[in-house]
């Protein structure tokens, strides 16, 4: 299966709507498009991922492990997030940002989270998903210890 930032374009409406221009805006719903946004946008323009430590994926140099890790957190969007372990190339993990969109930016659950204050920090939360700037060698030590 092939995605393409092209099938992002139907999220157009929302991202209006919700992606504060700058920040992570002062609701919910703006930290949720905020973070789903980087998470697409960093994949397609700098071949960035959001967790090089436990998936096959090598991503690239930006870390976007926190936005990943305020998603599991504060939403539903854990199960698909640990997908990332099964990715194994580029259509695998496009295919997982789909989904991640497709979950997050419906509009009805965002009217509700546009209710709800901001929680945490989608730029300062920790949690399962890991980013390092050299993967290989920290599997290397790994194997040493």
């Amino acid at each position: 299966m092939s995605v393409n930032w092209d099938f992002f374009d139907k999220f157009e409406k929302i991202t209006d709507i919700y992606l504060p221009s700058r920040g992570e805006g002062e609701n919910m719903a703006s930290q949720i498009v905020t973070a789903v946004s980087k998470l697409v946008y960093k994949w397609y323009n700098d071949g960035d991922v959001f967790d090089n430590v436990h998936s096959p994926m090598t991503g690239w140099a930006n870390d976007l492990s926190s936005y990943a890790n305020w998603l599991a957190r504060y939403t539903e969007a854990e199960p698909i997030l640990d997908g990332i372990c099964d990715c194994f190339n580029d259509d695998d993990y496009e295919e997982l940002l789909m989904n991640l969109a497709n979950a997050l930016l419906d509009e009805k659950e965002l009217e509700r989270f546009a209710l709800q204050p901001k929680v945490g920090s989608i730029y300062n939360c920790k949690g399962y998903f890991e980013f390092s700037d050299c993967p290989e060698e920290d599997e290397e030590e790994d194997l040493y210890w």
